[in-house]
């Protein structure tokens, strides 16, 4: 994940963030195409009838100036906590290739390889086509996909933690949201 695609509402006289942490978006309020904004457009709204707000990207230097208040730190702990959470569920499904066969390693293909397990030999449709698999492999494949997904609680959970520890906005820039 990467903070420059996040921005943040700022009013821009009393130095104050005033929205949680999100992707910018196509339209606000009387403003169409906002994501197709210069930076310097999007910091200072007057231009469009917004004064003193202005959007500021997660990465701008100058949101270090601006004070989150203590409901506001929340709100966007919890906003962050959401989009890792996305995140994760979407990694946690990736592809996993055993002996060429890839196989997706959604709950879906978890609770139905389980059903299969006992079967002494399947022929399985995978991404990729059919392959035979024998309950040693089913059994392999599931260690697997548990493997995985216990992976990515574990990285969510170590981020949510670093979340947790945040005093202010700016340091959400500390965090490392490697998955």
């Amino acid at each position: 994940m990467n903070l420059c695609d996040f921005y943040i509402l700022v009013d821009i006289e009393k130095k104050i963030i005033i929205d949680k942490i999100q992707k910018l978006p196509d339209n606000w309020r009387n403003i169409s195409g906002l994501s197709g904004l210069s930076e310097n457009e999007l910091i200072n709204l007057e231009w469009a009838g917004h004064f003193n707000l202005g959007w500021f990207r997660m990465t701008f230097n100058n949101i270090k100036d601006f004070y989150s208040s203590p409901d506001n730190l929340q709100l966007n702990k919890n906003e962050l906590k959401k989009i890792i959470s996305t995140i994760r569920k979407e990694k946690q499904n990736e592809v996993i290739i055993y002996n060429s066969a890839k196989i997706k390693s959604d709950i879906l293909t978890r609770y139905s390889l389980e059903l299969l397990k006992e079967r002494q030999k399947i022929n399985y449709k995978s991404i990729n086509g059919y392959y035979v698999f024998n309950s040693v492999d089913i059994k392999n494949i599931c260690d697997m996909i548990d493997k995985q997904t216990q992976n990515y609680f574990d990285i969510e959970k170590n981020i949510y933690e670093q979340i947790n520890k945040c005093t202010s906005i700016t340091d959400f820039l500390n965090i490392n949201y490697d998955f």
